[in-house]
């Protein structure tokens, strides 16, 4: 076992180009630099190399974007197979070559773009007529369909369900799943399903049961030199600092109107029964019944948002549903979409005012919620879908550890939502860049009552005389 000699250190155990022809080339030692990226919001896993060529070895495979690359990275001393990014049985897919540029005599420089190969199944692979079970039974079949042999993380779901497929590719299938999936063995039936690869596997769970894992990495700034300790480097300190961080939003009023993260209606039709149904969500109002991420690692939750009157007649925010939903059920004796050829109904009909709305508010806070990036040392055990942990001062000039008051917004726990491996060979150092998100704080906001819109005390004024709008004329 490699034992680690600084923070950033890593270890390349394999790297392997496949060619079209069937030809392995090793390029182990022609790597420039590899960046990977995970991303809750995505389906599969993303990453480009880039490769020095003095041989002429991309001309000869050749590389045309149809390659495969094996490749295995970790960080040394770490054990557990599941801390070691490897894609030597699952490899990955080269799907673009960008251009060639020259570095020095005789040396050409490229960059390889790649994903994992289930993607590309997945765009040669088309669904066709229904499919049925439960949605993470579903979710099953479609990995299946793209010969997915990786770790699958399924949460289990409520009913038994089917879905009409006209011809689609499966992970359709799939998003069709998850925007109406409610989890069977959260409490509280969280509606709130993502699909997404990291390097551990396929992950198809709620928001829920990704906040109720245990704490993966703990971040915190330093003072200038804290990490030598008597001329040694501590290594736990260094894996731990914050390199550098930016606030990336705190909130946005307008896109959580617009989105319906503070309130939102919904209008559902009963094809058979011909009649309507309203319901109304609130944000504040069902605050208490959702699980949020500081529930599960500092037992309390409070809203990010306030709730203080921004209207005289006590108004909040949440209190103004600024979008509306429109979707369809067929509920009742002749309910074909439930009902089989012969009769039974074994199939468990949509339910949308208890999934749609509540989904629709906490994923969209996972855009426009407490959301920063920071820069730290590479470790290959982060994954995006992780829990971290984070402390930053109110202030980033901070000269002493003594006395420093901690930012309410930017400390305690936090969602990878998506990293960024970069592996640089020149200096052989190994970098991550984290997006991080919470929808909950552990402290209530305190406030005001209320507050107004301040507004003048004279009335506006309308101006339409013809010489005001023309002087000209």
């Amino acid at each position: 076992m490699t034992e680690i000699r600084a923070a950033g250190d890593f270890k390349l155990a394999t790297a392997e180009i496949i060619g079209s022809t069937g030809t392995k080339v090793d390029i182990t030692s022609n790597i420039v630099h590899i960046n990977l990226f995970e991303n809750i919001n995505t389906n599969a896993i993303t990453g480009e190399i880039g490769i020095q060529d003095s041989a002429g070895f991309v001309s000869e495979l050749p590389i045309i974007g149809q390659e495969y690359l094996r490749l295995k990275l970790q960080t040394p001393s770490l054990t557990n197979e599941l801390d070691v990014i490897d894609f030597t049985e699952n490899v990955f897919i080269i799907n673009t070559v960008q251009g060639r540029g020259e570095v020095g005599n005789s040396v050409s420089l490229y960059v390889l773009n790649f994903t994992s190969s289930e993607i590309i199944k997945n765009q040669r692979t088309k669904v066709n007529g229904s499919v049925s079970g439960t949605y993470s039974d579903i979710v099953h079949q479609m990995l299946d369909r793209v010969d997915c042999q990786k770790r699958i993380y399924l949460e289990p779901t409520r009913g038994t369900k089917r879905i009409v497929c006209p011809d689609i590719r499966p992970f359709e299938v799939i998003r069709m799943a998850l925007r109406s999936a409610s989890s069977a063995i959260n409490d509280n039936f969280s509606p709130s399903y993502l699909f997404f690869e990291n390097f551990k596997g396929f992950h198809f769970r709620s928001l829920a049961s990704l906040y109720a894992q245990p704490i993966s990495q703990e971040y915190t700034t330093f003072v200038a030199g804290g990490q030598v300790e008597k001329g040694v480097h501590n290594l736990e300190k260094e894996f731990s600092n914050i390199l550098d961080y930016e606030i990336i939003d705190n909130s946005n009023s307008l896109y959580n109107a617009t989105t319906g993260v503070y309130a939102s209606k919904l209008l559902v039709h009963n094809i058979y029964s011909k009649s309507f149904k309203e319901y109304t969500y609130n944000y504040f109002d069902n605050f208490d019944d959702e699980k949020h991420i500081t529930s599960y690692h500092e037992g309390n939750q409070f809203p990010i948002f306030s709730d203080v009157s921004i209207e005289k007649d006590g108004s909040r925010a949440s209190d103004f549903p600024a979008r509306t939903y429109l979707t369809s059920i067929s509920e009742g004796e002749t309910d074909t979409n439930n009902t089989t050829l012969d009769g039974t109904e074994p199939f468990q009909a949509p339910d949308p005012q208890n999934t749609l709305q509540e989904r629709s508010s906490t994923v969209n806070q996972l855009d426009k919620g407490l959301v920063l990036n920071i820069s730290t040392v590479g470790n290959t055990s982060v994954s995006a879908g992780d829990v971290v942990k984070l402390d930053i001062p109110i202030t980033a000039a901070i000269k002493t550890q003594e006395n420093r008051k901690n930012d309410r917004f930017y400390q305690g726990v936090f969602l990878v939502r998506a990293i960024s491996h970069e592996f640089d060979f020149s200096n052989k150092k190994h970098g991550t860049i984290l997006t991080l998100v919470k929808d909950s704080l552990s402290e209530k906001l305190e406030g005001p009552k209320n507050q107004f819109e301040p507004k003048p005390e004279t009335q506006s004024t309308c101006i339409s005389e013809p010489e005001m709008l023309y002087p000209q004329l």
